[in-house]
């Protein structure tokens, strides 16, 4: 039953994103724009807009692969912990791999696109499509054609045609999907000066109890010149459940090949 549940909670959220700060240029030559338009310049923009202004900041920017240990905290309705950890393989855009730890249970999942393989004691259990809204609103966003980023929002229920500005956590964001004072309609919270995801919330169903997911995006640090938030906060129906942390992260490492690919499950090996 925990290795269910920990599927469940794969499938459910999977927190991966990565964004490249300015490069050094050499002197007497000028750096590429890498700072987001001022909120003011997209404030009566589209959600569509706004989208379109997360590709284009990023464009060329944006790294290749990433790998990290990452490290799983549950809390249960009674107030205790539960502790598991994954390693992932990130391919932008599209491609994701879970390993659920210690590898020798050989369980876990393969993400292409927008279809996803999970995986039990090396066996395929299950084969779906899927849009991941962390893999899509935090890496394909800044890396996909535009029209693939447009059908996955689609896919999500994500109402571009709503967008206002607000706060969050002492920041203006762009809140797109939902109007003032709606908190249980899908939507997306972006850094309104970096353009990046804050907070994604999006509304499911546990058999017929409605179930209101907060993903909050936090823990930005810079790795090898990169922006990678290292920690989701998952939030149901207004209680913590789910915590993700992330530890030795590696970026523009060449991953074994055949990594993605379902057939060579079992052996893609596991980082030390």
């Amino acid at each position: 039953m925990m290795r269910t549940r920990i599927l469940f909670a794969a499938l459910g959220v999977t927190g991966c994103s990565y964004f490249q700060s300015a490069p050094v240029v050499p002197a007497g030559t000028v750096a590429p724009a890498t700072q987001a338009p001022k909120s003011s310049a997209l404030r009566l923009a589209s959600g569509s807009g706004v989208v379109k202004a997360m590709h284009d900041l990023y464009a060329g920017k944006f790294l290749k692969t990433m790998s990290f240990l990452q490290n799983n905290t549950a809390y249960t309705s009674t107030g205790q912990e539960q502790h598991w950890q994954w390693y992932e393989h990130i391919e932008v855009p599209g491609k994701l791999r879970i390993a659920f730890l210690p590898a020798s249970q050989r369980s876990g999942l393969v993400q292409v696109d927008d279809k996803v393989a999970s995986f039990d004691n090396g066996i395929r259990v299950d084969f779906r499509p899927s849009v991941n809204p962390i893999l899509l609103l935090t890496a394909d966003v800044y890396a996909a054609p535009l029209p693939t980023i447009m059908r996955g929002l689609d896919s999500l229920s994500v109402d571009l045609g709503v967008v206002r500005t607000d706060e969050w956590q002492g920041r203006p964001v762009y809140v797109i999907g939902a109007k003032a004072g709606d908190s249980t309609s899908n939507q997306m919270w972006i850094d309104a000066d970096k353009l990046l995801l804050l907070r994604f919330i999006q509304r499911g169903k546990s058999g017929d109890r409605p179930v209101i997911s907060d993903i909050q995006v936090g823990g930005y640090k810079d790795i090898q010149g990169y922006q990678v938030p290292t920690e989701f906060l998952v939030i149901r129906n207004g209680r913590p459940v789910l915590r993700e942390q992330y530890a030795n992260v590696r970026i523009n490492e060449e991953f074994p090949a055949g990594t993605f690919d379902q057939a060579l499950w079992k052996d893609i090996p596991i980082p030390q």
